[in-house]
């Protein structure tokens, strides 16, 4: 490999969040991936407490869920432990590395009280029938364990609508309410807990899955006539509004039709650059929501992510382009997929594919490295 393709590579690569199997220094499979993220100069590095395909092997093997899901560690064993591996991740990936986390509350927390975390938020739905002193209670306690843990991102709030209350959001309890107004109200709260202590948030799934019929998980759901643009979109409108809006959007793997028929939000030009950058004026790091997921495309073995999906949300507009190497194929033997993203990357750009060429990847980077928490 050339000096100039090496450089190119890291350039690329910065535009990355990616996950890693391991959750202790020394672990050949985490050494082994961090190796390959180290080379393409990898951005970020998202954590999580399970690792998906050995907990469906187990599954499949007749453990009990709950046993599966202790057993299947990912990243995550305890607090002590969390803050030694992202120690560690800067040590392999350079200081600058911006960690982050979906820490929601509710079903969707790695850090939980099992592992000996203390301080998990309830449900959304949970969350907004509390009080608002109670609220902010809890939001400044989770906010403060996150920062402690060296986390430099939580992946949340969800500001999606409850407007479908059989869909798979709002039946795990992922959504704060129906009610706009109330969306924003505690994704608000959130938001500025966390950034009081120096911590990124993001706003998700754009343009809201609340009317959504299907889990981007696992299929493409279409937002049809159930989706209300005007009610949908409110919450966004106003949290981009604010005098300091979230630091991250992260974009849903649904189709809008009605901007884009062909290409879920995530991958669509009209969506991320005409209506998020240029009609709603959003100026911070867009995201996609994991390209491993099967609302982004086909996804054949574990870690081979999208690197079609990955290629199209770059062109469309996308600057932090996330697979977590966490949803489908064997967990052992699949080598992980940062050079061959951070290739395809590289590929694109000199062909092209994106507007304003390498100058406007080093943009898209910087964006990425002001999520990085000053310490």
């Amino acid at each position: 490999m050339t000096r100039s393709r090496d450089t190119l590579l890291r350039r690329a690569g910065a535009l990355l969040s990616v996950g890693v199997r391991g959750a202790r220094p020394g672990d050949p499979r985490l050494e082994r991936d961090l190796d390959l993220c180290a080379e393409v100069g990898v951005g970020s590095v998202v954590l999580f407490d399970v690792d998906v395909p050995h907990y469906r092997a187990l599954l499949a093997g007749g453990v009990e869920a709950a046993e599966a899901r202790h057993a299947a560690v990912r990243n995550v064993e305890s607090p002590a432990q969390v803050r030694a591996l992202c120690d560690h991740l800067r040590d392999r990936l350079g200081d600058g590395v911006v960690i982050l986390v979906d820490q929601e509350g509710g079903q969707v927390a790695r850090f939980r009280p099992e592992r000996g975390f203390a301080a998990s938020l309830p449900s959304a739905t949970a969350f907004a029938a509390l009080p608002a002193h109670a609220r902010r209670a809890a939001a400044d306690a989770q906010a403060r364990e996150l920062a402690d843990l060296g986390l430099d991102g939580n992946l949340a709030p969800v500001v999606d609508l409850g407007s479908r209350p059989e869909g798979p959001l709002a039946a795990k309890e992922r959504t704060f309410s129906a009610d706009p107004a109330v969306v924003t109200t505690c994704a608000r709260e959130v938001i500025e807990a966390q950034r009081a202590m120096g911590l990124a948030s993001c706003i998700k799934h754009f343009p809201g899955l609340g009317s959504a019929d299907l889990d981007t998980h696992h299929a493409r759901p279409v937002l049809d006539e159930a989706f209300d643009a005007e009610v949908e979109l409110a919450p966004w409108r106003a949290l981009i509004a604010d005098p300091l809006p979230p630091e991250i959007l992260m974009a849903s793997h649904a189709v809008w039709p009605a901007v884009d028929p062909d290409r879920s939000a995530s991958l669509s030009h009209a969506v991320l650059t005409g209506v998020i950058r240029e009609e709603m004026g959003y100026g911070g790091v867009i995201s996609t929501d994991s390209l491993d997921m099967a609302g982004a495309g086909p996804s054949t073995a574990l870690g081979s992510g999208s690197v079609e999906a990955a290629v199209a949300a770059l062109r469309a507009g996308a600057d932090l382009l996330m697979d977590a190497v966490n949803l489908a194929g064997p967990a052992e033997g699949i080598e992980h997929p940062a050079r061959r993203l951070a290739e395809a990357l590289v590929d694109a750009v000199q062909q092209g594919a994106v507007e304003g060429g390498w100058a406007e990847i080093d943009r898209r980077a910087q964006r990425v490295r002001s999520l990085r928490r000053a310490r």
